[in-house]
């Protein structure tokens, strides 16, 4: 058997304190802050050099060159617009809106990113979301319907560390609601980013999830002020299945106890911080017992100390 020689030992040992440096680092480093907004005015350059523009009564679609038939944009737009028209009548017209009557541009690119609005009437879905038939066009379109001046632009790490203490559960679970309420009422889809099945799944979705390791990392925001940290990281997709299932399944029955316009009535209150008064107030019963209630009717009990308020 040949020996290894005093060269390769040396240069086994080097190799090993490289990679052993590396992973330290990587391991120091720990989950990186995400900004998926932060590469928007590339991606409407770049639609705007290349990409195909398509315009119906309410939206605005560009697609990256080749990535639909013309009879696809088409169809792609005659369903935004039902949806989005659909999204107008169940959100309502309010003094404190910052898009109303604008049409909401598409924009749909090539890279990969989180989808999100930006507050201006505008929003970012990724060309793969559209292809595996995912893409959430009508809860983007609805955080441009319920958008304010105060709380407008893409949920990224940077703004959520300035409204860190707010009710993120509200800013994400009622346009779910409403998105999937709309795609129903028009006979089309929306996508099912985090596979919540829809308004008849999502408390059975929220009630196993809760059960799984994200479930104590999640629960202490529903219904509350405040949002998973990891949300906002790399390490997003080990709470937002849970997140975003649990946001709608309890926007779900806040909407069965108060209605769709109060609920919506919540957002101007949320730079105020008067959510939870305010459904306290409409409701006759403190947070704690509304969210004991829920999970109860969604078929789950969990540890004492998660639901603490």
């Amino acid at each position: 058997m040949l020996k290894p020689s005093r060269s390769s030992d040396t240069l086994a040992f080097a190799l090993a304190f490289i990679v052993g440096a590396v992973t330290a680092v990587h391991v120091q480093q720990g989950p990186q802050p995400l900004n998926w907004a932060g590469d928007d005015e590339k991606r409407v350059a770049e639609l705007a050099a290349s990409g195909k523009r398509d315009e119906g009564t309410h939206v605005i679609l560009w697609t990256p060159p080749g990535a639909l038939s013309d009879g696809d944009r088409r169809a792609l737009v005659e369903r935004l617009d039902r949806g989005v028209a659909a999204l107008r009548e169940l959100v309502g017209t309010h003094p404190w809106q910052v898009v109303r009557d604008q049409k909401i541009t598409y924009y749909i690119s090539a890279d990969r990113f989180v989808a999100h609005a930006s507050g201006r009437a505008a929003v970012f879905i990724p060309l793969i979301r559209l292809q595996d038939g995912k893409a959430p066009y009508f809860h983007e379109a609805t955080h441009e319907l319920l958008a304010m001046a105060e709380t407008r632009g893409a949920l990224d790490a940077q703004r959520m560390a300035r409204i860190g203490t707010r009710p993120l559960w509200l800013a994400e679970g009622l346009p779910d609601y409403v998105a999937l309420t709309a795609a129903a009422k028009v006979g089309t889809t929306e996508g099912d980013v985090f596979d919540i099945g829809g308004l008849d799944g999502v408390d059975r979705a929220c009630a196993a999830r809760l059960a799984g390791p994200a479930g104590k990392d999640v629960l202490p925001f529903i219904g509350l002020t405040g949002r998973p940290d990891a949300l906002f990281t790399t390490d997003r997709q080990t709470v937002a299945p849970t997140f975003y299932a649990c946001s709608t399944s309890f926007t779900k029955r806040l909407v069965g106890l108060i209605g769709l316009p109060a609920t919506v009535g919540l957002i101007p209150l949320i730079p105020r911080d008067g959510v939870q008064a305010r459904i306290e107030a409409l409701t006759g019963k403190p947070i704690a017992t509304l969210r004991a209630e829920w999970l109860q009717a969604i078929g789950y009990a969990p540890p004492r100390a998660w639901i603490a308020p």
